[in-house]
C-alpha cells in the first residue's frame, strides 16, 4: 500500500496510528517512521524511529546557514539505524512501514538498502511518499498496482472522547496484570526489567519504592538480602504487596510526606506513580526523595514521559480509543529542572519502552544515614 500526501498534511501520524491498531491486533510491524522535529512551528529536522523497538536516532537536520543548499542534511548514523531496523524487519515482521520514499531513496540513497531488504520480504508493505513520486515509487517498487490512499487535509480523528473513556476503564480490568497491559502502559514488564539495571543495590542494603503497588518493582531490583521498604497512599494496594511480599516493611503514604527518616535508603524507586502528582508539586516531591536518601545514593523514576508535546500529541493519535485524558504525562523537561532545583545532581532521563522513561539521578554527599525505625 502506498500512503501519500502533501508535506505536512499527516503522513507519518497515520502510519504511526495504523501500526498500532495493526499491534492491538497482535501482528508485528518493523519498519521506520520519520516524526518531524518542530521549532517556533516550523520543521527542523526529523528523526527516525525504529517502530519494533521504539528507539529513534536524528535523521536529518536544516544545514547552518551558507553552509548548504540542500534543505536537509541527513545524518550517517540515522541513516545506518534506519537500514538496520528494516533489514532486521524484513526478516522478522508481518507488516513493514517505510516512511517515507523519497527523491534520495529513488536515486539510490537513504533508505534503499532496508527498502531492498523489504521488497524481497513477505511482509505486508506501507510505503509513504509525494504525490508527484507515486508512480516512480510503485514501479521502482515494482508494486504497479498497489492501491493508493491520499491524505486529506489532516488525518481523520480516530475516537470520540466517550469512547475513549469507555475502552480505557475497560482496559483498567488489566491493571492486576500488568504484562499484559495496553495503551500508555504498553511494554510495561520489559520497562520494568530494564529499568531496574539502572540502580545498583547489594545485600544488606536498603531501598524505597514510593507508589510500590504489589511490589513489581521493588522484586525486580531487590538482590537477596536487601531490605525493601515501600510507601503506597492505597490501603488495597499495601495490603496485596503484603500478601505477595511478607517480609516487605509497607507505609501508608505518599511523594510529599515520605513516612520515613532522612538518609535512611540506599536506592529510592518509584514505578508510574509520579505523573500523578501536579507539576507544582515535581520539586517538593524530588525533596522528599533526596531528603530519604543515603548522600551518594541514586534515585529511579520509572514513568510516562515524553521529551517534546509533539511527542505526547502522536503518542495520543496512536493510543486513540486507549489515552486517558483524565491523565497529564509529564515532559522530560519538566521533570528533570525540578530535580535539580531540588539538590539533586547527574540527573538524567534513560529511554526504557516506547513511552517509558527512567529519569536517574543523585543526593549529593551531605547528611548521615539513619535506619527507619521498623
Amino acid at each position: 500500500m502506498v500512503l501519500t500526501g502533501g508535506i505536512g498534511v499527516g503522513k507519518t501520524l497515520a502510519v504511526l496510528a495504523l501500526a498500532g491498531n495493526l499491534r492491538r491486533q497482535h501482528l508485528r510491524v518493523g519498519g521506520v517512521a520519520s516524526p518531524r522535529v518542530l521549532a517556533g512551528g516550523e520543521t527542523v529536522g526529523y528523526r527516525v524511529r525504529d517502530l519494533a523497538t521504539g528507539e529513534e536516532r536524528p535523521l536529518c537536520s536544516r544545514p547552518a546557514p551558507g553552509l548548504s543548499s540542500c534543505r536537509f542534511t541527513f545524518s550517517p548514523e540515522g541513516l545506518t539505524f534506519a537500514n538496520a531496523a528494516l533489514v532486521r524487519a524484513a526478516r522478522e515482521a508481518e507488516v513493514i512501514v517505510v516512511d517515507e520514499v523519497g527523491p534520495l531513496e529513488l536515486s539510490g540513497g537513504g533508505f534503499t538498502p532496508g527498502l531492498r531488504a523489504a521488497l524481497g520480504s513477505p511482509a505486508f508493505l506501507i510505503l509513504t511518499t509525494r504525490p508527484a513520486l507515486v508512480d516512480e515509487v510503485r514501479a521502482r517498487a515494482g508494486r504497479a498496482g498497489v492501491p493508493t490512499i491520499e491524505l486529506g487535509e489532516r488525518p481523520p480523528a480516530l475516537r470520540t472522547l466517550a469512547e475513549t473513556q469507555h475502552l480505557f476503564d475497560a482496559a483498567a480490568e488489566h491493571c492486576a496484570r500488568p504484562t499484559g497491559s495496553t495503551g500508555p502502559l504498553t511494554g510495561y514488564a520489559d520497562s520494568l526489567a530494564r529499568a531496574a539495571t539502572l540502580v545498583t543495590i547489594a545485600p544488606g542494603e536498603r531501598i524505597l519504592d514510593i507508589g510500590i503497588g504489589t511490589g513489581a518493582f521493588a522484586c525486580q531490583v531487590a538482590v537477596p538480602g536487601v531490605e525493601v521498604w515501600g510507601v503506597d497512599p492505597s490501603p488495597t494496594m499495601l495490603t496485596r504487596c503484603q500478601k505477595e511480599h511478607p517480609d516487605y516493611h509497607l507505609r501508608e503514604g505518599h511523594f510529599l510526606a515520605l513516612p520515613v527518616p532522612d538518609g535512611a535508603f540506599h536506592a529510592v524507586l518509584s514505578s508510574f506513580a509520579f505523573h500523578h502528582l501536579a507539576p507544582t508539586e515535581y520539586e517538593p516531591a524530588f525533596a522528599e526523595i533526596t531528603r530519604v536518601l543515603e548522600p551518594g545514593r541514586r534515585f529511579a523514576l520509572l514513568d510516562i514521559l515524553f521529551t517534546t508535546e509533539q511527542a505526547r500529541e502522536e503518542a495520543r493519535v496512536i493510543l486513540g480509543d486507549l489515552w486517558d485524558d483524565e491523565e497529564t504525562y509529564p515532559l522530560t523537561a519538566e521533570v528533570v529542572p525540578a530535580a535539580e532545583s531540588a539538590g539533586a545532581v547527574d540527573v538524567a532521563p534513560h529511554r526504557v519502552g516506547w513511552l517509558h522513561w527512567a529519569i536517574i539521578g543523585t543526593r549529593p554527599h551531605s547528611r548521615a544515614r539513619r535506619s527507619p525505625a521498623a
